[in-house]
């Protein structure tokens, strides 16, 4: 990535975690606002960000990249660290991910686990069944 890609990556990965933003003004020390636009279904989120103080405006949104798909080994290694109460982040471009349960009527745990910038999404029992043998 490029320096701006980064810098744009970095205010992504702040607006997902909800932590403060500064100003990309220069020398404004407004505090900004957050909002999340993107829908409920969105595999990528998209966020309005505004300065309180200059009234600028930008959108913060992912880059989709949905391949190459998430390996079984990086799957358990960000279940490991979910298990770990640790942050787990995407392998490709490592924004946090975000698990999500899922109703099972087996009674085991299932998840889909999400990558909000890049997109990627995978679903997983859990245990998997490496380790039910």
């Amino acid at each position: 990535m490029t320096s701006e890609e980064q810098r744009a990556h970095q205010q992504f990965v702040h607006a997902l975690q909800h932590e403060p933003i500064p100003c990309k003004t220069p020398g404004c020390p407004g505090s900004v606002e957050v909002s999340d636009v993107s829908q409920l279904r969105d595999r990528i989120k998209t966020f309005e960000v505004r300065c309180e103080q200059c009234g600028r405006q930008d959108r913060l949104t992912g880059v989709e990249q949905p391949t190459p798909h998430w390996d079984e080994a990086s799957l358990l290694v960000m279940a490991d660290e979910h298990l770990m109460h640790q942050q787990p982040s995407c392998p490709c471009d490592g924004t946090p991910v975000v698990f999500t349960s899922l109703p099972n009527p087996r009674r085991r745990a299932r998840y889909r686990v999400s990558c909000f910038y890049c997109g990627r999404q995978a679903e997983m029992d859990w245990p998997p069944a490496e380790s039910r043998r």
